[in-house]
């Protein structure tokens, strides 16, 4: 186990970013590599992503010793975890689909590689399977309620979360960075991937309009006005309410971004001691909202 307590789906902030289990399943499978031996989703992982793998796969004990002893020895442990935790905690078709990308990618891995274990491609083709009976499942289930119905949902729900202070323990630009990631991860991300052209402009611009308000009331601006990027939209909060793993979660679901890419992600995510030259040192509200979507919903894919 980690040194820190281990996080499950049942933590404080698993409960706060209901994202955090969906990015976790992808890192855990983009982790897996076939062509070697042994399993690495561990090693060069954040000591966060560590305390979220104690605490998912874990849950249980599950003859643990003799798990850890299997994911050691082959890459058949590690196929067999991510199938469970498919399972377990993947529920958007965006995560789905990427798992699924991922597990086609290591078919082709193992078909490199002669001679490699017949029981491991056999749960290749498993796993590939069952992915995409889900994401057919999926793709049925939003076809029917209806993918726009689910992503106005979504909104709602995560602006309702917003708008009631759960963000509160995360710096100004950090409350809408976690809600973008909210979003991005669930109904609403996998409706913007369904649709194109207006259609998703559309979206994006409600989306923007929506969070320049939140954020401009709980920055306290009015209309245009800029404060300084340091000491007011990347400050981080000081109380009792914080929680304490706000900062970590925060680093963890932004560790896709670069800082010359995705400046604005990388600086609310990561919070470095120096400012990429892109990021103004005064901002406005809809400087910061705009540029965010733009880096997660529109110049980004992965993450």
């Amino acid at each position: 186990m980690s040194d820190a307590n281990a996080l499950n789906q049942h933590s404080e902030i698993c409960q706060l970013l209901t994202c955090l289990p969906e990015k976790f399943v992808v890192d855990f499978a983009n982790g897996i590599d076939v062509a070697r031996e042994r399993q690495r989703y561990i090693a060069g992982r954040t000591a966060f992503f560590s305390r979220l793998y104690d605490g998912f796969t874990g849950q249980g004990a599950r003859h643990q010793a003799e798990i850890n002893a299997s994911l050691t020895d082959s890459v058949e442990g590690a196929l067999q975890w991510l199938k469970e935790l498919s399972e377990s905690l993947a529920k958007s078709n965006h995560t789905i689909v990427r798992v699924n990308q991922r597990v086609n990618a290591l078919q082709l891995d193992v078909a490199k590689i002669a001679g490699y274990a017949v029981e491991t491609r056999q749960r290749l083709e498993l796993l590939s399977q069952r992915l995409g009976d889900r994401c057919s499942a999926l793709e049925q289930e939003v076809v029917r309620i209806g993918s726009l119905q689910q992503a106005q949902l979504q909104l709602d729900e995560v602006f309702s979360k917003w708008a009631a202070g759960r963000f509160s323990s995360f710096s100004l630009s950090g409350r809408c960075y976690a809600a973008l990631e909210e979003l991005r991860w669930g109904a609403f991300g996998d409706h913007c991937l369904r649709v194109t052209g207006q259609e998703r402009q559309k979206q994006l611009e409600l989306l923007a309009n929506r969070a320049i308000v939140q954020l401009s009331k709980d920055a306290g601006l009015s209309v245009g006005e800029r404060i300084g990027t340091r000491e007011r939209w990347l400050a981080r909060p000081q109380g009792r309410h914080v929680l304490a793993d706000a900062s970590d979660a925060l680093g963890y679901l932004g560790d896709w971004a670069d800082p010359e890419r995705n400046p604005f992600s990388f600086v609310v995510s990561q919070q470095p001691q120096d400012l990429p030259l892109q990021v103004p040192r005064l901002g406005s509200a809809q400087r910061f909202t705009e540029t965010l979507i733009s880096e997660l919903f529109t110049e980004v894919q992965n993450g």
